[in-house]
């Protein structure tokens, strides 16, 4: 029996010592962050199990190793009642699952120590009581716990890894029962009817021989386990840091003050930095000036606060080029939920932004003049128009048409008339105010849209362009005119009824001799 007590006691400390030793966090799955209970069950247990073998060959200490046996035992059992608790914990708040855990637990503790003080033969009554109240609910809910959590798990790990804890949760079960029902013999029932005296008569081998099979199992399938996900965990990382390695996008990653501890090779290929350059320097190195500092300030109290940041950057390369860059940036964190670094994604934004803003200016574009088409054109009016309608301020529209525009192409030739137009456009741009829009409306006409212009500014301007249409010399053409139409928002204009007003003053500029300025 020495030898079964010291092997069962050995093969739980193990189980214990190799769960505790095993990092307490696996994102995602919950349990695992509280295994450090069962780990504590173990090494408890394993105690407990050479103190058994302690009185078996020294009787003079007996006093003294029942009352060691009398705590460690419930203790033992206590450490995987809670985890099995905690576990199945619907309570989202750490705190209060906590609380919860603790109240089911305290209720069970004061249940043993009541009914274990009834009876003359303490030290019995307090095995048989501490197997029953926190054993047999402590085993087989985390047996429990272990069973269900396989398909969590997996998400993780391998199919191996999922067998293993499969296993653990069925010897878990099958050592409830052997640990759990089959109790030392004393005047409890069912203690009196089924106990390890029974058992060993009816098997004619010890009840401890098969718990410490069990035990044997039990840190077998752990530390095999445990070496299984070290492998994984050691694959990943290679994997990981391949990809990293490989991938086209820059990854940058810094301690929790922003200095640079890697950088994988599209960093040095995006900013011309090499690694060595730069790790041990913090990130603002590649800082543009292009942002404010309330930028940044914000952009640290978002990573600060645990968050990911995702947006882009100006930054500038080591040959001083400044780069748009789109960037992912989130905190990792360690077991106690403490920022340690900061990993970084980065992609070279700058072609496709350029791409985009030519695409925008060219769909806003008029190709021939390079101001403003009519797509622009609505665009800006019905900002204009509303800004009006709503603060009650003047917005005002210059129409203009090139006089005898037909006769210059029919004469000069089309390439000569649209020399004529881009040189109008040029005329109209020098004039115009910085929050002016000038537009080709279409054909020979332009358009001017004036926002909150002071009262009879609008006229002066449409008689200047007049004037220097006028007296301008157009190559290969000579002199040419322009007749213009004004009008003004008034508060009962609707956008159609503004242009049809304008579009009646040009009418009645053309029909009054050309070369002139109506305002309707």
């Amino acid at each position: 029996m020495i030898y079964i007590f010291f092997v069962y006691g050995l093969s739980f400390f193990s189980f214990g010592l190799a769960l505790l030793l095993y990092p307490k966090k696996i994102e995602g799955v919950k349990f695992v962050k509280y295994i450090w209970l069962v780990g504590s069950f173990g090494i408890i247990h394993g105690i407990n199990e050479w103190v058994d073998m302690f009185k078996q060959i020294d009787g003079a200490h007996l006093y003294l190793l029942n009352q060691i046996g009398f705590v460690l035992l419930p203790l033992s059992y206590l450490c995987l009642l809670y985890f099995a608790l905690v576990s199945l914990s619907i309570e989202k708040d750490k705190r209060n699952m906590h609380l919860h855990a603790a109240s089911i637990a305290g209720i069970f503790v004061i249940v043993f120590i009541a009914v274990t003080l009834r009876y003359d033969d303490l030290f019995t009554a307090g095995n048989v009581w501490a197997r029953y109240l926190l054993g047999i609910p402590g085993i087989f809910m985390s047996a429990y716990v272990l069973f269900m959590q396989r398909e969590h798990v997996h998400k993780h790990l391998s199919r191996s890894a999922k067998k293993y804890l499969i296993l653990l949760s069925l010897i878990l079960a099958v050592y409830g029962i052997l640990s759990g029902v089959i109790v030392p013999k004393a005047p409890i029932y069912p203690a009196t009817v089924l106990n390890q005296e029974v058992f060993q008569e009816y098997f004619d081998l010890p009840v401890q021989l098969f718990r410490a099979i069990c035990a044997v199992l039990a840190a077998f399938t752990v530390i095999t386990s445990l070496k299984i996900l070290r492998h994984e965990l050691q694959t990943r990382l290679v994997k990981l840091s391949k990809a990293i390695e490989m991938s086209g996008d820059s990854v940058v990653i810094t301690d929790k003050n922003g200095v640079i501890e890697y950088v994988n090779p599209a960093f040095e290929e995006e900013t011309g930095y090499t690694s060595e350059s730069v790790i041990g320097k913090k990130s603002s190195i590649l800082k543009s000036g292009r942002h404010e500092m309330a930028f940044y300030q914000a952009f640290w109290n978002l990573i600060l606060s645990g968050k990911v940041f995702r947006g882009y950057f100006i930054n500038k390369k080591k040959n001083g080029e400044f780069f748009d860059e789109y960037k992912a940036i989130a905190p990792i964190m360690n077991a106690k939920g403490e920022i340690t670094n900061f990993v970084s994604t980065g992609k070279d934004m700058t072609k496709k932004i350029r791409l985009e803003k030519e695409l925008e200016q060219l769909a806003s574009t008029d190709k021939l003049t390079g101001i403003a088409n009519r797509m622009k054109f609505d665009e800006f009016m019905e900002h204009s128009f509303d800004l009006a309608q709503r603060y009650k301020i003047n917005l005002s529209l210059i129409l203009f048409d090139i006089d005898n525009f037909k006769k210059i192409n029919d004469v000069y030739g089309h390439v000569a008339g649209d020399k004529v137009l881009r040189a109008i456009a040029d005329i109209g741009r020098k004039n115009v105010r910085k929050s002016d829009l000038l537009a080709r409306w279409g054909g020979e006409e332009f358009m001017i849209i004036e926002p909150n212009i002071k009262e009879k500014e609008e006229t002066i301007l449409a008689e200047r362009l007049c004037q220097a249409i006028q007296e301008h010399e157009f190559e290969g053409v000579g002199k040419v005119t322009a007749s213009f139409g004004v009008t003004t928002f008034r508060h009962s204009d609707t956008i159609d009824s503004l242009l049809i007003r304008v579009d009646d003053a040009l009418y009645a500029a053309k029909t009054s001799g050309k070369n002139r300025v109506v305002q309707i």
